[in-house]
């Protein structure tokens, strides 16, 4: 499944970013930007560079190393299926139907056998120590703003999370391409504010350094109404 080399799949996918950014028709409101980002940086600076979390990022980056493209498709559509268990609306049927689908078109095993895939790789990231140790920053975070954590290596695929992301691998977003990537020049996603069950939250994504190096990036999802 190593058909393609892990450069090639970052060229790859920033440039499918890129694509993807010019498909945006009206400019979003963008009013908070500047606030939840100095939230996020001030926030991050007291674990951003904790010594647990660097070694986390870096051996999660070693791990993959050797992943290709195939491998990214898989893994990552094996998560997405994963999320759909026990749901029965119309969305999640349609969802799990297409990635199963698709699934089969890359891999011979069963559709079960990618279930279970999906449910291993989610229960070891949600259950890492890197993500129980994610939960107790969150908590620490002034004004109780912080909504969620979730922090990618290298190559794009999460090393922690503090709840349950959509995707296992962000290397084909602006999470990690403008910030571990440095496909902006200011090094920052800040992203619209969404509204989630009553919350307004912007997610605010900033790369993890070791030194002047990017080793990893981190994504923190924050409440815009309580900061000021």
């Amino acid at each position: 499944m190593k058909n393609t080399t892990m450069a090639s799949l970052a060229v790859l996918c920033l440039a499918m970013g890129s694509g993807a950014s010019y498909a945006q028709d009206a400019e979003p409101d963008m009013s908070h930007a500047k606030k939840v980002e100095a939230y996020a940086r001030d926030f991050m600076k007291s674990w951003g560079n904790d010594p647990k979390l660097l070694e986390a990022v870096k051996a999660s980056t070693d791990k993959n190393r050797s992943l290709g493209y195939d491998d990214v498709q898989i893994q990552d559509k094996e998560w997405q299926l994963a999320r759909t268990k026990g749901k029965t609306d119309e969305k999640s049927t349609a969802a799990a139907k297409k990635l199963t689908d698709e699934l089969a078109g890359l891999d011979k095993k069963s559709a079960d056998d990618h279930m279970a895939n999906g449910e291993k790789t989610m229960a070891s990231i949600r259950g890492s120590a890197t993500s129980k140790w994610l939960e107790t920053q969150m908590q620490k975070a002034p004004g109780g703003a912080v909504t969620e954590i979730f922090v990618m290596d290298g190559w794009g695929w999460n090393v922690g999370q503090t709840g349950g992301t959509s995707d296992f691998y962000q290397g084909d977003e602006g999470k990690w391409q403008k910030t571990f990537a440095g496909a902006s020049e200011t090094g920052v996603e800040v992203l619209p504010v969404v509204e989630e069950d009553g919350v307004k939250v912007s997610q605010v994504s900033l790369p993890i350094k070791d030194g002047d190096k990017n080793v990893g990036a981190v994504t923190i999802g924050v409440d815009v109404d309580k900061v000021k």
